[in-house]
């Protein structure tokens, strides 16, 4: 497996795309499938429900007591003091599941929520790192055409890829049009989203048993087949495509990643997660077996830097390659690896600003 690939010329938009209007060749079914799976940065995001039996319930709760404090001047004082101490693990300036367009319902609070002097600090600093890994964003689509150019290269053909925090299944999708890949599973804790991902997948699979259909000449199970990856398959690429995404409603601390051969991951907002997240995967993933992330890298002695990616380069933000090396790993590294914190002064003119306003 090549350790030292050449860079590639990395793409800085997103090339013009005209609709397509009949699939006279596969290439012409791959692009109307890449254009189906856009736009998922601007979809309607739902507020959680409020009902007994939600398993969002405990977040509400805690979300309620915090987003009282914003919405009384008199509790701004308070809201600072419990935020403070836990600056380290939180996303933006403030919660963005407490401000106006936050993902808190518009309803009175179930009878027995608690205010917040009756919510301990270990569950305020709990539910900020819950909070951060709550927030959404995707890669577009010229990022994600540089990030499978960059990792092909230690590749080796079939694996199955999973992405932890899957979102609305853009790159999972993305992923299993693009390289021949077994099996692309995508992990996502949001019901709304998880259902969306299932949506679009419905559409994917229309479209293309449509573009198949509508080819001139048939596809079958061993024609010869290009990928826009630039790498060879065969006609069951797209005939068994159904059949090679998968995903999964869950938290991604459940999901057991055994088995992959590649590992994905969104890690913007996961700051506060790294940790926990590389104790996870030094855990159950082979050697051999490939992480990226984006934003943030991972500090642990069982995973091997391949490449770094600068913001601007491949995507906004930077993107690190990993390779999972040395032998199995039960017990977690032992040091404190992302603590980080803010300029505290700066933060709180931020915060009264921003409150202010």
């Amino acid at each position: 497996m090549n350790r030292t690939p050449l860079q590639p010329t990395f793409r800085t938009e997103n090339r013009p795309a005209e609709p397509v209007s009949r699939c006279r060749q596969p290439a012409d079914i791959f692009e109307a499938l890449f254009q189906s799976i856009q736009g998922g940065e601007s979809h309607a995001r739902p507020t959680l429900e409020l009902t007994p039996g939600s398993p969002f319930l405990p977040f509400l709760e805690i979300g309620y007591a915090l987003r009282a404090c914003v919405e009384k001047p008199a509790r701004h004082d308070y809201l600072l003091e419990r935020l403070r101490p836990h600056l380290s693990v939180m996303i933006g300036t403030l919660p963005a599941s407490i401000l106006p367009m936050g993902m808190l319902p518009k309803l009175a609070p179930l009878p027995g929520f608690r205010p917040l002097e009756a919510i301990s600090d270990d569950e305020v600093h709990d539910w900020l790192i819950l909070e951060g890994g709550l927030i959404y964003g995707e890669m577009q689509r010229f990022e994600l055409e540089n990030y499978f150019d960059a990792i092909k290269p230690f590749l080796s053909p079939g694996g199955v890829m999973v992405d932890l925090g899957s979102g609305l299944g853009k790159v999972v999708m993305t992923a299993a049009l693009s390289l021949p890949f077994t099996r692309c599973v995508g992990i996502e804790l949001m019901n709304y989203r998880h259902r969306l991902a299932q949506e679009r997948l419905i559409k994917l699979l229309t479209l293309t048993r449509q573009g198949l259909e509508s080819l001139p000449r048939p596809l079958t199970l061993d024609t010869p087949l290009l990928l826009p990856s630039g790498l060879q398959a065969s006609g069951s690429h797209l005939l068994e495509l159904g059949s090679r995404i998968a995903f999964v409603e869950s938290d991604m601390f459940k999901f057991d990643v055994r088995g992959a051969s590649l590992v994905f991951l969104y890690s913007t907002c996961f700051g506060p997660l790294m940790d926990a997240i590389s104790n996870k995967l030094a855990r159950e993933l082979q050697e051999g077996a490939l992480v990226t992330t984006t934003t943030y890298p991972i500090k642990h002695p069982a995973f091997r830097l391949l490449q770094s990616h600068a913001p601007g380069t491949l995507s906004w933000t930077s993107v690190m390659i990993y390779q999972r090396v040395g032998p199995p790993m039960d017990e977690p590294a032992s040091e404190a690896r992302y603590l980080h914190q803010p300029d505290i002064a700066a933060w709180e003119a931020r915060v009264r600003a921003e409150l202010a306003g």
